[in-house]
């Protein structure tokens, strides 16, 4: 039995099964295009965001990080860099609810986000160290 063979043995059994339905194939060909296109768009946001990030445009890569949390709120990716965007601008609150909800999906993002050098670049905002040590004791 060659693999000629083997896809006309399927799909005989897709026509016997009455499987083989126009409206339930549109409807899963459907599905799958909704979801191939939500997966390119998350790809596309979260290169466009580390992009414009890398070339210092901030608020540009903040749209696009803002967005992709939008389709995907738990996206760690996004809020580590949204986070350091925030902190980069001076918007202090903001940066450690970003930063707060990324520790609380992954503890272990602490290293990645290196929560004491931010802590030590301002010496007005020395309490994030203290709230973040309090999260990962958690």
């Amino acid at each position: 039995m060659n693999d000629d063979d083997i896809d006309e043995v399927l799909k005989e059994k897709w026509f016997n099964l009455n499987l083989c339905n126009n409206e339930l194939i549109n409807q899963l060909t459907d599905i799958l295009a909704d979801l191939t296109k939500s997966l390119e768009q998350q790809h596309m946001l979260r290169y466009q965001g580390k992009f414009y990030f890398v070339i210092c445009k901030y608020e540009q890569a903040f749209e696009y990080l803002t967005k992709l949390l939008e389709l995907e709120p738990n996206d760690l990716f996004a809020l580590r860099y949204r986070g350091e965007i925030h902190h980069i601008m001076k918007r202090y609150e903001e940066s450690l609810m970003d930063l707060d909800k990324l520790l609380e999906i992954n503890i272990n993002e602490t290293s990645t986000v290196n929560l004491k050098e931010l802590s030590e670049t301002n010496n007005n905002i020395k309490w994030i160290l203290n709230a973040y040590e309090e999260v990962a004791r958690k």
